[in-house]
């Protein structure tokens, strides 16, 4: 069993520019990405959910965020709730990149929408670009 980590937001989640509130809003779940989710997790792997938002305070008390961002719990509990209780962990690095806690959970392969956090991975962890709406990877 392997250690699989899955970014938050652009990765799980799908987010369109809005022109009249000049912000990215949230459009649904990314079905193809939360399928792999859902096969890491029914193969027997370790999947944990990591974020860069601030939480989990802020994240998981099931409240849609400004600009309907939805928490962490909430999109969880609706749209991976066949998995939600076999998910290994969800975290948050209240803005820090993700690297270090990657390593310290010894996760072998992350799915993230920003080259920067794949950049960054030290060695021994695969990065997977998931490619997002708005074409910012």
């Amino acid at each position: 069993m392997a250690v699989i980590t899955f970014d938050f937001d652009d990765t799980l989640t799908l987010t369109q520019w809005d022109p009249e509130d000049e912000c990215f809003s949230f459009i649904g779940p990314n079905k193809h990405t939360c399928q792999t989710l859902r096969e890491h997790v029914n193969n027997g792997d370790h999947v944990h959910i990591v974020t860069s938002r601030h939480g989990p305070e802020m994240n998981n008390d099931g409240e849609i965020r400004q600009h309907g961002q939805p928490s962490v719990l909430a999109f969880v509990n609706e749209h991976l709730a066949d998995v939600v209780d076999r998910l290994a962990g969800i975290h948050f690095t209240s803005g820090a990149l993700k690297w270090n806690l990657l390593h310290e959970l010894r996760s072998v392969k992350h799915f993230d929408d920003d080259r920067c956090e794949l950049d960054a991975l030290p060695p021994g962890i695969q990065g997977v670009l998931v490619s997002t709406l708005h074409g910012f990877e």
